[in-house]
């Protein structure tokens, strides 16, 4: 992104606690933090342009980074800020956040390009092992497939700290499970079938959702995929995020956080409508 010398020292008020410092982060703390969190490798060369303490680095990052990463960074940033023992924030800090962040989302094209992130797998994330998991269930019965699936998958979720809860049954209905991102609850839907998923069981589920507070949210995990026709009928503007097992497989091979391609599905779907994009339009030079 593209930013003013009064925007860098607005930003160092705000997370600059001594020169050269990030808030009460140290070297190790502060790498920990941009790769559990954010799956960013702080540490990558291309942020050292500036020198290599913290500050530097971090101001670097966010000079040369687009501006949908910057604005999650910053956000992320902020409310660590806020949960740091003994830290304090006033009226004049909160507006200067506020102000500052105004700034990032109302920035045109030009100022907001840069280039992606680098990005690394969240740390103890053991790709092969949850490979082998989904190989594994082809060997089982068809009746345990599906139950199996949904394990799974809560594993999955609980491996990038997604808060998950298992299946559980209200008054005429199962879910299959949910999970928190950014503070969202993503209620899920999976199915383990052989034929890719149609129009009838998106709008079950999409039934389902709308029987919830008007901020839930859903996560359909289609382990064949989903048709074409049945994405068509089914339509925009629903609260529903599609994912695939070819999804999940390449985000497996290719060592992409979930919490990241979630984030990068539900941008897609806010700008596009299109409630399934695959993971290859996303990431085009993924290997498949």
């Amino acid at each position: 992104m593209k930013f003013t010398s009064h925007d860098i020292k607005i930003f160092n008020r705000l997370f600059e606690s001594t020169p050269g410092y990030i808030l009460d982060f140290s070297d190790r703390t502060m790498r920990e933090f941009f790769e559990e969190e954010l799956c960013i490798n702080i540490e990558d060369e291309a942020y050292l342009d500036d020198g290599p303490s913290k500050a530097k680095r971090l101001r670097c990052f966010i000079k040369k980074t687009d501006r949908d990463t910057v604005l999650k960074v910053v956000t992320r940033l902020w409310e660590y800020r806020k949960t740091m023992p003994g830290g304090v924030i006033n009226a004049q800090d909160e507006a200067a956040y506020g102000g500052f962040i105004a700034k990032i989302q109302g920035a045109d094209s030009q100022a907001a390009y840069g280039m992606s992130p680098a990005l690394v797998a969240p740390a103890g994330i053991d790709n092969d092992y949850f490979i082998r998991g989904l190989e594994s269930l082809h060997k089982q019965p068809p009746h345990q497939r599906g139950y199996s699936f949904e394990v799974w998958l809560n594993e999955l979720f609980a491996a990038f700290w997604l808060s998950p809860k298992g299946a559980f049954r209200l008054k005429g209905e199962q879910i299959d499970g949910s999970f928190m991102l950014n503070n969202e609850t993503y209620l899920v839907e999976a199915k383990w079938h052989s034929v890719k998923t149609g129009n009838a069981d998106l709008h079950v589920f999409q039934g389902k959702l709308e029987q919830k507070v008007a901020w839930a949210r859903g996560v359909f995990i289609s382990w064949a995929g989903f048709t074409r026709d049945g994405l068509e009928a089914w339509g925009k503007g629903k609260r529903v995020i599609c994912v695939s097992g070819y999804d999940l497989v390449l985000m497996l091979k290719n060592n992409i956080s979930f919490r990241i391609l979630m984030e990068e599905k539900i941008r897609r779907a806010a700008e596009t409508g299109n409630l399934y994009v695959k993971i290859d339009e996303i990431y085009p030079d993924i290997i498949k």
